[in-house]
């Protein structure tokens, strides 16, 4: 592990391997180590980085309600500090959040980008999916609500198994150590969740991309996951939409050779730079 500093912010980052640079983003409540098993399936093939956002691992946690536009601009100043081109972006949920919007702000830094299951649930407004969209945010408030009273496992595992990832990954997914590790990350994740643009990217925005993005969606995720993911691959110009079967939210954990070749799949029919 090694830090460097971006506008200003210590992050920490590793790096692996040899090849097209190749760039992992996490999601909330988790670290770099959240891609652990996913890495070995890239490394024959590409160089890998991966990062602790702002506010988690061993990244500095700046004071003050933070944005995701500021992830947005750590990640487009990590990839200018640590490599020399446009680079492939792999996100997982909030930090596919990040991918894309780093696609539509700084698209010449972006090879191809790769997201499974990023929370636009907002893009369901207004459409015949709109109940979905009542139904997790109200279970999100829930979770609220159970980290301002301090309640915090509680809370983390509510969001886990009822809001992010699906009944039993709390107890039969995430190791002890991940656990931790969502706990710890609790306070950031509230942070976020009092970030009104968090959740909102317009369709019509979404049609500006000019990137090519693979969109991963697992065949057992919670059900407002789908109707977001189709609608991004309908938005996006130059999209790819896969199941992975058998897998929910989080296939780099449970189904990691299948994500990586997802990952692959779409990378490796791309020119080296653009």
């Amino acid at each position: 592990m090694a830090d460097v500093v971006v506008g200003g912010l210590r992050l920490r980052y590793e790096a692996d391997g040899q090849g097209q640079p190749l760039m992992l983003v996490h999601g909330s409540w988790d670290d770099h180590h959240g891609w652990d098993l996913l890495v070995p399936f890239l490394l024959p093939s590409y160089r890998v980085f991966r990062y602790d956002r702002r506010g988690h691992g061993g990244s500095a946690c700046p004071p003050g309600q933070g944005r995701i536009s500021e992830d947005v601009t750590d990640l487009a100043g990590l990839i200018e500090e640590l490599t020399t081109g446009p680079v492939h972006v792999v996100g997982h949920s909030y930090g596919a959040t990040i991918a894309l919007l780093l696609a539509l702000d700084r698209p010449e830094l972006c090879q191809t980008v790769t997201v499974h299951e990023p929370p636009l649930f907002g893009l369901l407004a207004g459409t015949s999916q709109a109940p979905l969209l009542a139904q997790v945010r109200a279970r999100m408030e829930q979770v609220v609500s159970l980290l301002t009273d301090g309640q915090v496992e509680r809370g983390t595992r509510l969001f886990v198994d009822e809001v992010g990832f699906g009944p039993g990954t709390w107890e039969h997914v995430l190791t002890p150590r991940l656990r931790e590790t969502f706990i710890a990350h609790a306070d950031t994740w509230l942070d976020q969740a009092r970030d009104p643009g968090r959740l909102a990217l317009e369709a019509a925005r979404l049609a500006t991309i000019s990137v090519p993005v693979t969109i991963t969606m697992g065949d057992q995720s919670l059900p407002w996951y789908a109707p977001v993911m189709h609608t991004i691959a309908d938005a996006v110009p130059d999209a790819g939409l896969g199941v992975i079967a058998g897998s929910a939210h989080a296939p780099h954990l449970t189904h990691p050779a299948e994500f990586a070749a997802a990952v692959t799949a779409r990378a490796q029919c791309q020119p080296s730079a653009r």
